[in-house]
């Protein structure tokens, strides 16, 4: 019923966006991975659609590539995977990380989603370990997966996940917020101290 949405971004949190489309607020649950590619708010894009039907409800989950899509409706078809864990999954690891991951055989890494446990990270793996046992394995793999800027978009934190939303909240991309957090963060940090560092760090880039 919903293949894609193309409007303009309105409103974006850690986990989900608000697009205009034609006049109608549609909110859409994304993962951190699509939230690193989004345009400045209120720029044209558009997201790849599936939604989840409840009795009394309709939650449109958005991604910015097919591959990503495609990835998501393989993890919710494995028992005990549901939108929200699958989400996780592509929150916590690119599309490739996870595939190496489950080539590996490495649940532990896998646990390390929100959500899933390890035994759901052995099922996964039993389920798709061969439908990906082709996937070749690049020299440099056998570096650690999840490192740079792309971990740090991947990364869970409940306070950089705070402290990013109030810098969302205050008109910043997700991009700018959470390079910004992850300049000023320690782990000492009080949610105050970060905000506070983080503006003045943006007020010095300016």
């Amino acid at each position: 019923m919903y293949e894609y949405i193309k409007g303009k971004l309105e409103g974006q949190t850690a986990d989900r966006v608000v697009i205009d489309n034609n006049g109608m607020g549609y909110s859409v649950v994304v993962s951190l991975n699509t939230l690193a590619e989004l345009p400045p708010l209120h720029e044209e894009f558009c997201l790849l659609l599936h939604p989840a039907y409840r009795e009394d409800d309709i939650t449109l989950y958005g991604f910015v590539t097919d591959e990503e899509r495609t990835l998501f409706r393989t993890l919710i078809g494995i028992s005990g995977i549901g939108p929200k864990a699958a989400m996780g999954l592509l929150s916590q690891f690119t599309g490739q990380d996870l595939i190496r991951h489950i080539v590996r055989g490495d649940a532990k890494a896998i646990a390390r989603a929100p959500g899933i446990g390890k035994k759901t990270a052995e099922r996964v793996i039993l389920e798709l370990k061969d439908k990906y046992k082709d996937v070749s394995l690049d020299e440099g793999d056998d570096a650690p997966l999840g490192t740079g800027a792309a971990a740090r978009l991947r990364q869970t934190d409940n306070l950089f996940n705070e402290a990013v939303n109030g810098l969302l909240g205050l008109g910043y991309s997700y991009n700018e917020a959470a390079s910004l957090v992850e300049k000023v963060m320690t782990p000492e940090s009080t949610i105050e101290d970060i905000l506070k560092a983080a503006l003045m760090a943006a007020g010095t880039m300016a």
